[in-house]
């Protein structure tokens, strides 16, 4: 019996002694920690307990709050490609060393399928390179799908490194993107792909980016109504499970009197369709809001096809609410204008010009890839160009490295005159081109009565502006270009970038 209660008083000892810390999954073997600013690492631990991290020379404690949630800010540090161990342990517990880690670059990539689709379903080019050698200052993690109404902490995942057989199923853009910034900048960088092929823009979008977008107030209103947390969901479900408990007493009475039993009450509050309208932000983007990134890439709007103005409304929440939700208030948002595709419909011309309203976003970009695409195939091939694109805005506008030009040329003003119709460019480099050196195509004017028609266009002398004409009009006041579907343009700068498409007085007519 003495034997028999010095082990039971030894029991609690033993179990505290293997009690340890646990990190979320974006803190894994291999991880690279954003550079130059102060970088959260957070987890979990017995509540009120002292909990210890340390990175090379940084040691930081706190205590476990009382649900157990724990967070410290490593102070900034520089780029590093040196392999260092993170450590974490709580008062008394085991300590958990994160092996590995590097400081660099990281940025978020999402999205749907062009987004997700991987270097191995790329054009044969893409792959050749990606596996051509190994990259190991690269490093990359998939955030796996999953939806939620509830906000999530964590995620099931782990870093890897860029070599020859784990760069084939990650996201060509996002492994192409990092790629570039590699070798420009010579720091490590790390890539987080969190994206959903066939997903709109909806369910990736975070409550809190509403508030400044009022044109879209009507559907904040009906979000909030329909999700778990809000205060109208939270009441109805009140409301609801009093009823039900109601309903319950008198449904035994009635049952014990042989009565009829009557109807049972139903909630009053839906939940918003998982995967078409939420979910994905709460499971895929709010359990990294915490970690250091320096910026976020974005490819998607072919779900959203066909809904024309809206859908730089929605840009405008996405870009806030994430913004918000990282504490990132000026983080560059880079994005990918869609490719011509035949979808039968003439809803993508009106995408294109609601992507490229959204430069009017602070510290935003946008890549242009109506050369590069297919019309026949929603998914070009071409991948390793669109992330070579996209880091043009990175170098030049994110880390002061002057490109030539950032974009190809899009539209910025027209001016009619007479018989004829000017229209000016930005990003138009060292000069306005026609990629084949044939006419330029696709350009198209109309009168006063909204009558399109097809459009000689001149370079001028200038290089950043063209002159529109057409026997058929004979006094232009509206300009478009490109406004097709599956339009392919041979406008360019002379550094090879395409014109984007536009709409002289589109949304207004």
């Amino acid at each position: 019996m003495k034997s028999f209660w010095s082990l039971s008083s030894l029991f609690p000892l033993l179990t505290s002694a293997f009690a340890e810390v646990k990190l979320p999954a974006i803190f894994s073997d291999g991880a690279v920690l954003q550079r130059d600013q102060a970088v959260a690492v957070w987890g979990w631990a017995d509540a009120g307990k002292a909990v210890k991290v340390s990175f090379g020379a940084q040691q930081k404690q706190t205590t476990a709050a009382a649900d157990g949630t724990w967070i410290v800010k490593l102070d900034a540090m520089p780029a590093s490609a040196e392999s260092r161990e993170l450590k974490a342990s709580e008062a008394g517990g085991k300590e958990i060393v994160v092996k590995d880690v590097l400081v660099g670059e990281v940025w978020l990539a999402s999205g749907q399928s062009n987004m997700e689709w991987a270097i191995n379903a790329s054009q044969q080019a893409d792959k050749d390179a990606a596996t051509s050698k190994p990259l190991p200052l690269i490093r990359m993690i998939k955030v796996p799908k999953k939806v939620m109404h509830q906000r999530q902490d964590d995620f099931v995942g782990s870093w890897a490194t860029a070599t020859p057989d784990k760069v084939m199923s990650f996201s060509a853009v996002g492994y192409f993107f990092a790629r570039q910034l590699h070798e420009n900048l010579n720091v490590p960088v790390g890539i987080i792909n969190s994206s959903w092929g066939g997903t709109r823009i909806d369910p990736w979008l975070a409550e809190e980016g509403f508030a400044n977008v009022p044109e879209l107030a009507d559907m904040a209103k009906t979000r909030a109504a329909q999700l778990p947390g809000t205060p109208a969901v939270d009441a109805a479900m009140a409301a609801h499970i009093q009823n039900t408990k109601a309903w319950c007493d008198a449904a035994e009475k009635a049952l014990a009197t042989k009565g009829a039993i009557p109807a049972q009450p139903t909630l009053t509050a839906p939940l918003l369709p998982l995967q078409s309208q939420t979910g994905m932000y709460q499971a895929m983007i709010h359990p990294v809001r915490q970690y250091g990134l320096k910026g976020f890439l974005w490819y998607q709007g072919e779900s959203n096809n066909g809904e024309g103005i809206l859908y730089y409304h929605k840009m405008r929440v996405l870009i806030d609410g994430w913004r918000q939700q990282f504490g990132m208030p000026n983080a560059p948002f880079l994005f990918v204008q869609l490719a011509p595709f035949t979808y039968k419909n003439t809803g993508l011309p009106e995408i294109w010009a609601a992507q490229q309203k959204s430069l009017s976003i602070p510290n935003t970009g946008m890549a242009v890839i109506n050369d590069i695409g297919n019309v026949k195939d929603i998914h070009p091939g071409n991948k390793s160009e669109v992330g070579r694109r996209l880091s043009l805005w990175a170098l030049d506008g994110t880390y002061g490295m002057k490109q030539k030009v950032v974009s190809g040329p899009l539209f910025n003003q027209i001016k009619a005159d007479g018989d004829k119709i000017h229209v000016k460019f930005d990003y138009t480099g060292s000069g306005l081109v026609a990629r084949d050196g044939k006419d330029l195509t696709h350009f198209e004017v109309a009168g006063a009565d909204g009558a399109f028609h097809p459009a000689v266009a001149a370079i001028n002398p200038s290089g950043d502006s063209i002159t529109l004409t057409s026997a058929q009009v004979a006094a232009p006041q509206q300009a478009r270009f490109a406004w097709n579907e599956t339009a392919e343009p041979n406008l360019m700068n002379k550094e090879g970038l395409p014109a984007g498409a536009f709409h002289s007085h589109w949304p207004k007519k």
